[in-house]
């Protein structure tokens, strides 16, 4: 990872480590990881123990390699969409923050959260990153969030519009990965290259 927050190829791959491509030659097919295709993928046969999903190592993303914090959100109201056959809300919130070579922001936020259980939620949303000078960025993304020790904790993937303003173009088109935890925590981005 870079010092401006931007996740290198090496922990992307790390980050997408698990996928097997499908075959381009047939639909339905896919390529198994002992070189076979077809449609399911032969039992593993060898004695090497193969880790489980809770096993894999992943490299943990550093906060000071972030590229934004928000130290501080505001939530402005929340309403009712729908209780069946999931609850569904929406959410509007401000946070004020730090975004790196630009200095405080502001994050203006929607979204349309979506209770698939008691503790899984999906939400997808947008906003704008403002500066104090009233130039800004708008993004939307989309996130899944669980329930940890009490409290909402998202993993989101977050898309950034084009800006004609020259403070935030480092953001113009950028794709960025998203920790947030609902309370008294930062949030953070860190942007993929």
């Amino acid at each position: 990872m870079t010092a401006d927050g931007i996740v290198g190829p090496a922990t992307w791959q790390v980050l997408c480590s698990t996928a097997v491509s499908p075959s381009d030659e047939t639909p339905g097919m896919m390529s198994c990881p002992d070189g076979s295709v077809g449609t399911s993928c032969p039992a593993e046969t060898s004695q090497t123990p193969q880790p489980s999903v809770n096993e894999q190592i992943t490299a943990p993303l550093d906060v000071a390699d972030s590229i934004y914090s928000a130290n501080k959100t505001m939530f402005l109201g929340s309403k009712n969409i729908s209780l069946t056959p999931y609850r569904i809300t929406e959410v509007r919130a401000s946070d004020q923050g730090f975004l790196k070579g630009v200095g405080n922001v502001t994050n203006n936020q929607t979204y349309i959260g979506t209770y698939l259980s008691d503790e899984l939620r999906q939400s997808r949303g947008n906003g704008t990153f403002e500066t104090q000078d009233g130039e800004s960025i708008a993004w939307i993304y989309s996130a899944i969030g669980r329930l940890v020790d009490g409290r909402w904790v998202f993993h989101r993937i977050i898309l950034f519009n084009n800006t004609q303003s020259e403070s935030l173009s480092l953001l113009n088109n950028s794709i960025g990965l998203v920790k947030a935890t609902v309370g008294n925590e930062p949030d953070y981005i860190w942007l993929l290259e």
